[in-house]
This record gives structure tokens, C-alpha cells and sequence, in this order.
């Protein structure tokens, strides 16, 4: 899965778990660990830092696929 595509669909899924409008919610930093591979299942691990900050991890199994930071403004609704 390209990464461009894995940010996308992570961004996706905690604004509208949330209740957040997309454009409510920028990337500030990611990283990525290990490919991800068709038909891989992920799960997606997310905690508030502050009003304005949340941290997320993307993970297959125990691997650990990528994590960073995104910027929210409307935070205090997670």
C-alpha cells in the first residue's frame, strides 16, 4: 500500500470516528516502519496529546507500520 494512500485512510477514519470535518485535520509529521502488504489488515491506535494534538499508530498485527502526529481543531470532540 503505497504511503500516501495509508495516511489518507488513517486521516479518514479518525475524522469520521470523531465527527471531525476533513479539513479539520493536517498530518504534522509520520513516519514509516514497514511495507504493508495487499489484503494486510491494520488497526489504527490513537491518543489526545492536547487540544490540539493527537498521535497515531498504524499497526499489522504486533508490526508496528507507521506513526506520527496529527494536527486537529477540533480536538476536544475525540
Amino acid at each position: 500500500m503505497p504511503a500516501a494512500l495509508l495516511l489518507d485512510e488513517m486521516v479518514c477514519a479518525i475524522a469520521s470516528a470523531n465527527s471531525l470535518p476533513m479539513n479539520d485535520c493536517s498530518i504534522s509529521s509520520a513516519k514509516f516502519y514497514s511495507p504493508v502488504a495487499p489484503g494486510e489488515s491494520l488497526n489504527l491506535r490513537v491518543a489526545v496529546l492536547d487540544n490540539t494534538t493527537v498521535r497515531f499508530e498504524v499497526c499489522a498485527g504486533t508490526r508496528l507500520v507507521a506513526s506520527g502526529y496529527l494536527s486537529v481543531q477540533a480536538v476536544e470532540r475525540l
